[in-house]
């Protein structure tokens, strides 16, 4: 009976330790591996011996501590792979990128440069700037160009000369071979110095004056230089 009362009670002590642990678990709302360990190495010591754990049960809660362990190691891992990204992105302030669409900023008088490319030689080139609601406020004539790959640099002016507001504005371009051929429209790439990142969203944006752009949206990096349309 002595054996058998002894047993009870290290049943009973083994299932305070393991209420007490659990309880733990519950105020920190997650558990550690530490605690885990704790908890799987008292249950063992304090296992009824009339009633020993199953080995089912053994390997079930070892492939749980394995689990722990695994995503344990993984989340350092991403942590650092963040902490990585971001630095890389950090980098890029100060940087002239070049990136998809006719999206241009204008700041005191100074515009993104945009880039185009001509399948053909166009015998007119007409560029259109357009303020945010679509409405033109300037249409510059670039007059006949060679097939390849052009740069148009807007110079910040209304058609009436005049210095237009600090904002963004949409640039359209069309060529036109003449003979009556329809005019095509090349795809753009604009091209500006990244001012700052918002890390609020993500994928994070370059702040490249007024424009936000995706990090998905950029084709390439380089070194900031001044550079002129054609």
């Amino acid at each position: 009976m002595d054996a058998v009362s002894n047993a009870l009670l290290a049943g009973t002590s083994a299932t305070d330790a393991a209420a007490s642990a659990a309880a733990a678990g519950k105020a920190n709302q997650s558990l550690t591996q530490d605690q885990f360990l704790k908890l799987f190495v008292a249950q063992l010591q304090h296992q009824d011996p009339l009633s020993p754990l199953e080995p089912d049960q053994l390997t079930a809660q070892l492939a749980q501590f394995a689990s722990l362990e695994q995503l344990t190691g993984v989340n350092t891992r991403l942590d650092q792979l963040t902490g990585v990204s971001q630095n890389s992105v950090l980098s890029l302030i100060g940087k002239q990128v070049r990136f998809s669409g006719g999206q241009i900023s204008v700041a005191s008088g100074t515009a993104s440069t945009v880039g185009y490319h001509l399948d053909a030689a166009a015998t007119a080139v007409t560029a259109t700037v357009r303020a945010s609601d679509g409405s033109p406020v300037r249409v510059v004539e670039l007059g006949p160009q060679q097939a390849g790959d052009r740069t148009f640099q807007f110079d910040g002016k209304d058609k009436a000369g005049r210095t237009l507001p600090d904002g963004t504005y949409e640039v359209d371009i069309s060529a036109s071979a003449g003979s009556g051929s329809p005019p095509v429209t090349p795809d753009l790439v604009t091209q500006g110095t990244v001012d700052g990142v918002d890390f609020s969203v993500e994928p994070p944006v370059l702040l490249v004056g007024t424009l936000r752009i995706p990090l998905n949206q950029v084709h390439d990096v380089h070194q900031a230089s001044s550079s002129s349309g054609s």
